[in-house]
């Protein structure tokens, strides 16, 4: 994992240079459920080429990891991953909406218990794509994105909608409230989730928080909860 992140490093540096006097976004969150299932990230997206008609080419690195539990023989066992994704992407504005899509390959670590026995530990490379759609206005915003994995043929998506629920006549900070649904999975692995979202942008920070209901393959109905924060350069 440590050569991983040495290229995550080099990439966010490669990335960043080219755009410092463009706009770059930095994104994280952390998400944990309540059978102590997690998942973590770190992204940078950065402009590499601006054309005419709205049109951009970017660049993103993004690292993440993730905390699950399995069944094996009636027994439960927890596994760990942590990847890294570099990609390039284009993105295409028209009027309020936004259209991105990026590829890139996704290095991969996967530790799993194994009963009786010291725990497997597998390396792997595979391809990661991603499609995003955003309508952004200042009282609300619509926001599709979906993406895929050809290691486990796992597929995500998510909707999350935004308005504008409280703008104070001066100082800090507006309100925005809103809900998210997410599905995710592939041959062996259903989930779904769904919740409120709440998000207060201070400067150009913004912080959001979200909560909810999830029912999966695994554990069946459960809550979650998490943490998002963002902010342009």
């Amino acid at each position: 994992m440590a050569r991983y992140m040495s290229l995550l490093l080099a990439t966010l540096v490669l990335t960043i240079l080219p755009g410092r006097a463009q706009a770059g976004d930095v994104f994280t969150g952390f998400q944990i459920d309540n059978k102590s299932q997690y998942f973590g990230y770190l992204g940078v997206r950065t402009p590499i080429l601006l054309m005419s008609g709205g049109t951009t080419i970017f660049a993103q690195a993004m690292t993440a990891g993730l905390g699950y539990s399995f069944k094996s023989n009636g027994q439960l066992l927890d596994a760990n991953v942590q990847f890294v994704v570099p990609s390039l992407g284009i993105s295409q504005t028209l009027g309020k909406w936004t259209f991105m899509a990026l590829a890139g390959p996704q290095l991969r670590r996967i530790e799993e218990d194994r009963l009786n026995t010291s725990s497997k530990i597998d390396h792997q490379v595979g391809v990661f794509g991603q499609i995003e759609a955003l309508y952004w206005h200042e009282k609300g915003s619509l926001h599709a994105i979906g993406s895929y994995a050809d290691l486990d043929n796992f597929f995500w998506g998510r909707l999350r909608g935004k308005l504008l629920a409280y703008k104070p006549d001066r100082g800090c900070c507006p309100l925005y409230a809103g809900w998210d649904i997410a599905g995710m999975g592939n041959g062996e692995f259903r989930a779904v989730q769904t919740g409120p979202i709440l998000e207060v942008p201070i400067s150009k920070v913004f912080f959001l928080v979200k909560g909810g209901y999830q029912n999966s393959t695994s554990f069946h109905s459960g809550g979650y909860g998490g943490v998002e924060v963002y902010f342009p350069f």
